[in-house]
């Protein structure tokens, strides 16, 4: 496995920490529960970590020195990705080991992929998790806008590669129009959630363990503090709400989840939380925004049971992982209808969607779910079902399955 930027141990919601770093942890995990061997190789960002750690038997994280140990942007990455692929060659060939195939996620892993393939005569498996060209579609070229080269990688990683890996119907058709892929080369193979931790609880002890009042009504948003997640217009659709329905600003509160930096870092928050603060202050959302940081998994999957509504106000989303984690919790999610989040979510069952963007249409929809308990309880028992269907198990089937018939096209067995 390949995750240069995104290592699948690092404290989730801080900047480039997300869905991928879960999909990275947990399917490696539940590949090596059934004897498939896993190496991890990613870029050393936090001192504390030891240079090899275990994910658990038959899979390990093995960080690389690549650059200074704390968090640089994607840009100095890139900038720095051949020292990192000629330490990975060098570790490999210091331990003797030898791999049937690569597994490269993101676009910046595509180019150590491509150096081991040639070197090694692997067979390689790409899954980009988000594609430059959608983002484009939908950000602000002077804040986010995605580079020449992002694009370029991007495209010889999808005429090159022997597989590629879509999370949803709607990013494989993405792939074949905007990137040329060929429909026989992309997998459909969505995320999934560990039902062990994301599961229901009675929202009356999860508001106790939280210390969080009973009579709140609570908004919950979690992700990473960038434009793309659309927490902007959520800001925005809830001063709208309250516009509306003043009543409602001392009944209901948003709690947001992310925006945490890496430890050691010596700044007190990133600058983009520092305008989202900014944003508040301009809303005057003051008293009814709570900024909690990143959390873990547990501590997370208890804030999903205390929430009334999640809001996954997205631009674009390949998949959606907080709003199948929400739903697992059998909490309703009211998302925007992009990428893979309306395959996730099914509209009036188990969340409801609304135009990307669209403040107006993001209030009316929070401002039903939050008044109509009948509404409410409708999609939580909906949500509760609809993520039943996806577990880490059922990926690791699919993605197995796809290893074996990449090998078979090789003529290679799998070595177990």
């Amino acid at each position: 496995m390949l995750s240069v930027h995104a290592c699948p141990l690092a404290k989730l919601g801080g900047r480039d920490s997300g869905g991928m770093n879960v999909y990275v942890r947990e399917l490696s995990r539940e590949l090596a529960r059934r004897g498939v061997e896993v190496d991890v190789f990613t870029r050393w960002r936090e001192t504390p970590d030891a240079r090899i750690q275990e994910l658990g038997p038959n899979a390990r994280v093995i960080h690389v020195e690549s650059g200074p140990i704390r968090y640089i942007p994607k840009t100095e990455v890139l900038a720095r990705i051949d020292e990192f692929t000629d330490k990975v060659q060098r570790h490999i060939e210091a331990e003797g080991r030898s791999y049937d195939l690569v597994h490269s996620h993101y676009w910046l892993s595509a180019l150590v992929a491509r150096a081991l393939a040639a070197r090694w005569d692997l067979p390689t498996i790409q899954m980009f998790h988000t594609l430059g060209l959608v983002k484009r579609e939908v950000m602000d070229e002077d804040v986010d806008g995605e580079s020449e080269a992002r694009i370029r990688i991007e495209r010889r990683a999808v005429r090159e590669s022997d597989a590629l890996v879509a999370a949803s119907e709607i990013e494989a058709s993405e792939l074949e129009q905007l990137y040329g892929a060929q429909p026989e080369k992309v997998s459909v193979i969505p995320c999934g959630v560990d039902p062990e931790i994301f599961r229901p609880q009675r929202q009356v002890d999860a508001r106790e363990a939280l210390g969080r009042k009973q009579c709140e009504q609570l908004l919950l948003f979690v992700g990473r503090i960038e434009q793309i997640k659309g927490i902007h217009v959520l800001l925005d659709a809830l001063g709208q709400l309250f516009a509306r329905r003043p009543g409602l600003r001392g009944e209901v509160c948003l709690v947001v989840v992310g925006g945490a930096l890496d430890p050691g870092d010596d700044a007190p928050e990133t600058e983009k939380l520092e305008e989202l603060r900014s944003l508040v202050h301009e809303h005057r959302l003051e008293d009814v925004v709570d900024f909690i940081g990143s959390l873990d998994q547990p501590r997370l999957a208890t804030w999903y049971a205390a929430a009334d509504v999640c809001a996954v106000p997205s631009l674009t989303e390949s998949f959606g992982l907080v709003a199948l984690e929400a739903m697992a919790c059998g909490t309703p999610v009211v998302a925007t209808r992009v990428g893979g989040l309306q395959t996730v979510v099914q509209e009036g069952v188990s969340g409801l969607l609304v135009p990307a963007g669209d403040g107006d249409a993001l209030a009316e929809a929070i401002e039903r779910v939050l008044l109509d308990h009948r509404l409410r309880m409708h999609l939580a028992h909906g949500a509760r079902e609809r993520a039943e269907r996806f577990t880490w198990s059922s990926v690791a089937d699919s993605v197995e399955a796809l290893y074996q018939r990449v090998l078979e096209a090789r003529n290679a067995p799998v070595r177990v």
